[in-house]
């Protein structure tokens, strides 16, 4: 197969290698494996570049263009390779990259949508940067990063939390999600994730619009603050996380037969604890 970018690269290399300015040699510091993520582009000239948006003023300039194929152009991709070469022009810093492979996102595939300040979970929890897969979806908070898959054995899903930083790149912690997890439930049944508010996570077991479980964990902390039967309508406001208790069933019932006991309850977010609202009600 004729590929006429195998021809054209090494003449844009050498134009640009020799319209830059003046500067030392990459250091034996810049020569080094390297994972990037991001795309790669096909310049007016018919070279081909990539650029991470990590570090907008760098440009990389893949040396070996047999291993970007013509699919590989215009989406996210993770490339695995190293830097061997560096050097500056009109206030850009351009590297020489060796490509070792090329990846596809896992975001390419199927209907993925991207939306920022999305709200995920209970009423009042914080917004999120919502990375929507086929078939799981990655909540990015500034301390954390959750990722919540459909089970493949159960109508549940698999749930991850790692800690993260904003400095992170948003794409390669959702398709990564490394490091020690803060909380992890795999194939867990019919638990779902119901929204982060600071460092309290909130995990659902069961339909939201009928009685359910609702788990409360402090992810600072590594502790779990609520572990209750819970009707539906639970939200949270100013660091509290009102909901109706379902009262566990006693030797001495609080309500007729037929009727179930409700308690409204605050769980205080920073301390952990929880505390009546009301009294006990029969419906």
């Amino acid at each position: 197969m004729h590929h006429p970018l195998r021809k054209l690269l090494p003449l844009v290399l050498l134009s640009l290698l020799l319209a830059a300015d003046p500067s030392p040699a990459a250091s034996e510091q810049d020569s080094r494996k390297t994972t990037l993520y991001g795309m790669f582009h096909r310049t007016p000239e018919s070279g081909i570049i990539f650029e991470n948006p990590q570090e907008p003023d760098v440009v990389y300039l893949p040396f070996d263009a047999k291993t970007i194929m013509g699919d590989s152009l215009d989406i996210k991709v993770q490339v695995q390779g190293s830097v061997v070469d560096s050097f500056a022009r009109n206030g850009k810093t351009y590297r020489v990259l060796t490509v070792d492979s090329v990846r596809p996102m896992a975001a390419e595939y199927g209907a993925t949508t991207i939306a920022d300040g999305a709200r995920a979970g209970l009423p009042g929890t914080d917004a999120a940067e919502v990375h929507d897969y086929r078939n799981r979806q990655c909540y990015l908070y500034p301390r954390y990063a959750v990722l919540d898959r459909q089970a493949a054995y159960s109508d549940g899903h698999n749930l991850r939390v790692v800690a993260r930083t904003g400095a992170d790149n948003p794409d390669a912690v959702c398709e990564n999600l490394e490091g020690r997890p803060l909380f992890e439930i795999p194939n867990g049944g019919d638990f779902a994730y119901a929204g982060l508010s600071g460092d309290t996570l909130f995990i659902r077991n069961g339909r939201a619009d009928a009685v359910h479980g609702l788990m409360a964990v402090d992810l600072a902390r590594e502790k779990q603050t609520l572990d209750a039967t819970v009707a539906p309508g639970a939200s949270v406001a100013s660091g509290v996380l009102r909901y109706v208790e379902v009262e566990p069933a006693t030797a001495k019932p609080a309500c007729p037969a037929g009727k179930t006991a409700l308690r409204d309850m605050r769980l205080d977010l920073r301390t952990g604890k929880a505390t009546a609202a009301g009294k006990v009600t029969c419906q």
